[in-house]
């Protein structure tokens, strides 16, 4: 379990400076319609874009390792300090960080600190059937439409929020899956793994996940979208835990000192989120695009400046 918590936190590490890189690059490029299949094609034009993508396969890589060491519904919430880890990145990208965005990283590193501290040690069963997996997939199908709903009913920050909610939720999915590969591959091997239904619906996830976050990126500042992403997903995770696998968690008094781990790390996520439109009430408009929640607007960086140089197309020939 051990490894498997160093694996989540190494990998959420990967998965906020990837994060951060993204939503750079996606706002360098122009704006389509959520869900279309070009906005991947123009941003991956973008070098930061790239090199977003080369932390979140590293991201990958480790979090597929991590699930099949660990219980879902401890590694999941990990995956939150993704949000803590842009801050800094933010910070070099020449936006300082203000208190409050300290704040809400404090409470989100106590809440997971209290959540795993009181997390007894657990056993995953393997789901036998996609019988088993069917009460979860229908969850999942339920909060994913009830977010894309919310996303194409407003044109606000409404829908970023709910793009990244979307993109969470289809994530969460794809990691459960992806729980289950070691166990095929034991039984029987590449040819049982390369045929599961469980290898092509993590993959679609992954696909659909990719698409739904570069989309929420290009509807808002990082933070809200970003928020929404890693709020959902470790509810969903430890939901899926549960249902799927029968993870169990702490009894008794133990259950509700838990429970207010994993609220105070929703709640520091959330502060970020919502920091945003503090700032909008102040100064009357969204931080620019790119600014997370918390942060304070400042000139731009010479280190802003070579990166946004660096991450534009050179002219052909």
């Amino acid at each position: 379990m051990t490894l498997a918590v160093v694996l989540s936190l190494v990998a959420a590490v990967c998965f906020g400076t990837a994060s951060v890189l993204q939503h750079h690059g996606a706002n360098q490029v122009r704006r389509r319609f959520p869900l279309n299949p070009g906005l991947l094609i123009d941003v991956a034009r973008q070098r930061l874009w790239l090199l977003g993508i080369v932390a979140e396969v590293a991201g990958v890589g480790l979090h597929m390792v991590a699930v099949n060491l660990g219980a879902l519904s401890v590694v999941q919430p990990l995956l939150t300090v993704g949000l803590v880890v842009a801050l800094p990145l933010q910070a070099v990208l020449g936006h300082p960080v203000s208190r409050r965005a300290l704040l809400a990283a404090a409470l989100t590193v106590a809440g997971l600190g209290v959540f795993l501290v009181v997390q007894p040690t657990v056993e995953s069963r393997d789901p036998q059937s996609i019988r088993d997996w069917l009460p979860g997939l229908l969850m999942v199908a339920i909060v994913a439409v009830v977010a894309l709903g919310a996303a194409g009913a407003r044109r606000d920050r409404t829908r970023s929020l709910g793009l990244g909610a979307a993109a969470g939720t289809v994530f969460a999915l794809s990691a459960a899956l992806v729980k289950t590969w070691g166990e095929i591959l034991g039984d029987g091997g590449i040819p049982a793994l390369a045929t599961s239904w469980e290898l092509w619906t993590a993959l679609a996830c992954g696909l659909m996940g990719a698409l739904l976050s570069q989309a929420a990126f290009q509807s808002g500042p990082l933070g809200g979208p970003l928020a929404a992403m890693m709020v959902i997903d470790p509810v969903i995770g430890v939901s899926l835990g549960a249902i799927v696998f029968g993870e169990s968690f702490a009894t008794g008094l133990l259950a509700g000192v838990q429970a207010a781990g994993l609220a105070l790390t929703l709640a520091g996520v959330w502060l970020l989120a919502t920091g945003e439109q503090r700032l909008a009430d102040v100064h009357g408009e969204l931080p620019p695009s790119g600014e997370l929640p918390g942060s304070r607007v400042s000139p731009k960086s010479p280190v802003q400046r070579n990166l946004e140089r660096a991450s534009r197309p050179k002219p052909p020939g």
